[in-house]
């Protein structure tokens, strides 16, 4: 019998540890577009107010977005990895860290989805603020899609 547990305790163990990362993983199905009213920084690229679309490039627990300017004519790719947020938005979310007048993007939810994506690298301008102590104010600017 105590073989017969052991092993039914090793084979859920098991089952959860592969389970669990896949519950994780970010969530973000659909692009995103978002008018965004000022200028903000993603991946060492400061990109102008404007109109974007977001969308999940890579598909891993730690992957990839770019951000696309709805004219095409500028974008940028950086690292997200899963975020979970504090409730369910009702519209889609992008979260900014502001310093000052510098808006640095965060975190990226989709309407009616708990798990979305957070930046997983600071830029070089944020890491410096950061290394001097300054906090950020963070801010949600809702999207109407």
């Amino acid at each position: 019998m105590s073989k017969l547990f052991t092993f039914v305790v090793s084979v859920v163990a098991f089952s959860l540890l592969f389970a669990a990362p896949r519950s994780a993983q970010a969530q973000i199905m659909n692009p995103i577009e978002a008018n965004i009213q000022h200028p903000f920084v993603v991946n060492n690229t400061t990109l102008p107010p404007g109109h974007y679309i977001f969308r999940i490039i890579g598909q891993t627990d730690q992957g990839a977005m770019r951000v696309s300017s709805v004219d095409g004519k500028m974008s940028s790719d950086f690292l997200v990895r899963a975020s979970i947020d504090e409730h369910t938005p009702k519209h889609s979310e992008l979260v900014f860290n502001r310093y000052d007048n510098r808006e640095f993007l965060s975190k990226i939810y989709e309407n009616g989805v708990k798990i979305g994506v957070a930046v997983s690298e600071l830029s070089r301008e944020e890491t410096d603020f950061v290394k001097h102590g300054r906090r950020a104010n963070a801010h949600t600017e809702e999207q109407a899609k």
